[in-house]
């Protein structure tokens, strides 16, 4: 009998438990996506660099309304509501970083602009059609059912709202035992493909714009720089934020496999701007 899982939990699980102090302290405390390393060798300016990049897709215009789908520490809706002065619903099913995006908004003077959502976006509960703009960096690697996730996004979509996000994929060359691995860490069934994506956002009713390979180097070096930070805090980590010395061997040990995957072009990067038709 095949197992069932919960991913929704596990996950949910994941990121309220000692993963959320790894991100906090080795991802900056802003942004846990990947980061774009063109013009830098620093972790941190990379990230703002994704940011930038995906911000370059998007028509906004005052009193626009936009969704995060999985915002995580709330970096991508700072950055947002800071750059455009648009309101952003920020959607994560994780408590802990809910409660630390929230803090971190107030902190900045962003609240205003800024609404946190405790949910799951396999399972939104928004009215159809309540969105200008939908975005989401590096998040939807966890969803069970990416197709039905399409769907609920071109839902909760207003016609003519756009729709862009990017995504850690799997790649042609990557082995089934290799996947499996890769799978087991992102608490998933699979990871998605270019032309996965391409495909299921049409058939939700949605029309591709651009597909930009963002590149396996950039997800290597954005693990690599991962793993060697949490290296750097692996004292820190244990002796004054509790963390067990075999969770994090274990999460280093995950980073290296990702980071061997990514140089291999077994796993890669890509972003998808998509529109509502």
């Amino acid at each position: 009998m095949t197992e069932h899982k919960d991913y929704t939990k596990i996950t949910q699980e994941y990121y309220d438990g000692i993963a959320h102090e790894m991100y906090v302290e080795c991802w900056g405390g802003e942004n846990h996506h990947l980061g774009i390393f063109d013009e830098t060798d620093d972790f941190y300016q990379a990230g703002r660099k994704s940011n930038e990049h995906l911000l370059s897709f998007l028509d906004t215009i005052p009193g626009c309304k936009i969704l995060d789908l999985g915002s995580g520490l709330c970096g991508l809706p700072r950055f947002i509501a800071r750059r455009t002065g648009c309101h952003v619903t920020a959607l994560d099913l994780s408590r802990r970083e809910n409660a630390y995006a929230v803090a971190k908004n107030r902190e900045e003077g962003l609240d205003h602009l800024i609404t946190v959502v405790e949910g799951s976006y396999n399972d939104m509960s928004f009215e159809d059609g309540a969105f200008d703009v939908l975005v989401s960096q590096d998040a939807m690697l966890h969803s069970p059912d990416k197709k039905a996730l399409l769907k609920g996004c071109a839902r909760v979509l207003k016609k003519g709202g756009q729709f862009v996000f990017s995504d850690v994929l799997q790649m042609p060359s990557i082995t089934p035992a290799e996947a499996e691995v890769i799978n087991e860490r992102v608490n998933a069934p699979y990871l998605a493909t270019f032309d996965f994506y391409e495909e299921q956002l049409r058939r939700a009713g949605l029309t591709v714009e651009n597909i930009v390979d963002l590149g396996n180097v950039n997800l290597g070096k954005s693990y690599q720089a991962a793993h060697d930070n949490l290296m750097n805090k692996k004292e820190y980590l244990m002796e004054e934020r509790n963390v067990p010395e075999e969770w994090i061997d274990n999460y280093l040990n995950s980073l290296r496999f990702w980071v061997e995957k990514a140089f291999e072009n077994k796993l890669g990067w890509g972003l998808f701007a998509a529109r509502r038709l």
